[in-house]
């Protein structure tokens, strides 16, 4: 019996081993299978790539093909004073350095640009030109704009968009030496009198005080012409009421006047009944009453 038993214990371990031993090996072959499945081929995986960037670059072309046609608003800055075909010109300019229709360009507006030129402001010489045009266009225009050799510099816009030769030369600054003051003189030591600071201070000084001057008599003289108008004006309106008011007191005293002389009954008689009635003998006992 225990021999049979341990017999029966062998065999069970036995089975166990193979099953073990087969379950190990189907799956290290399903393992081998999946990985030749997910590693393409050498050639396969390269014409991927290849279609891959074929297709990224379609879809740039389509990209730059949309920004292309969107229309928007460039600026550059050009030489004034501008004629007043300027933005005929400008767009013929354009039309003909970027290749595009001379309709696509229009100039939007233009505007001095104040520059400070040895601590003046000076305006005119240069103005900046807003124009809308497809985007390739503005960024060709731009570009060329700031090259002085391009198309656009060297063609009908020369005088505008290159810098003038015969611009002013800059001034000589004039080197600080100070006052000579000889002070050999008597009194050299001083300070020397009439400097141009002090000059240049009463100067304005002068012209503060002259215009608030003028300022206060235009001040004064505006308010004697208010005052003596206000005057008359009330004069004037004293005399017309006074008048007024005779002229209709005249006219109320004529009324009456004539009421006075005018009787209408002394013109119309009246016949009353009662006058005609007054005598009762006539009418109340005749003599021929039959009583």
């Amino acid at each position: 019996m225990a021999r049979s038993a341990l017999m029966f214990a062998c065999m069970a371990l036995l089975v166990c081993t193979v099953l073990a031993h087969e379950r190990k090996h189907k799956k290290h072959h399903h393992k081998h299978e999946a990985k030749e499945m997910s590693e393409p081929k050498g050639g396969d995986g390269e014409k991927q790539i290849v279609d891959k960037m074929h297709n990224l670059e379609k879809e740039l072309a389509k990209k730059e093909e949309a920004v292309k046609g969107v229309v928007q608003k460039g600026r550059i800055e050009v030489n004034g004073p501008l004629p007043a075909d300027f933005s005929e010109r400008f767009t013929q300019a354009v039309a003909k350095a970027t290749g595009c229709d001379a309709s696509e360009v229009r100039v939007v507006e233009t505007n001095p640009v104040v520059a400070l030129i040895q601590g003046k402001s000076k305006a005119g010489d240069v103005v900046e030109v807003v124009f809308e045009a497809p985007a390739d266009v503005v960024k060709a225009v731009e570009d060329q704009a700031a090259d002085p050799d391009s198309k656009l510099a060297s063609g009908s816009l020369h005088e505008f968009l290159v810098a003038k030769d015969d611009a002013a030369p800059e001034a000589t600054p004039v080197q600080e030496k100070g006052i000579d003051v000889d002070t050999q003189m008597p009194y050299g030591e001083l300070e020397p009198f009439g400097r141009e600071d002090t000059a240049q201070e009463l100067t304005e000084q002068s012209i503060k005080e002259s215009d608030e001057m003028v300022d206060q008599l235009e001040r004064a003289e505006v308010a004697e012409e208010k005052r003596s108008v206000f005057r008359a004006l009330t004069r004037l309106r004293g005399a017309a009421i006074t008048s007024f008011d005779g002229v209709a007191r005249a006219q109320t005293g004529n009324i009456d006047e004539y009421n006075k002389v005018h009787k209408w009954r002394k013109t119309h008689p009246l016949h009353h009944l009662a006058d005609e009635e007054s005598d009762i003998s006539k009418w109340a006992f005749p003599d021929n009453a039959d009583f």
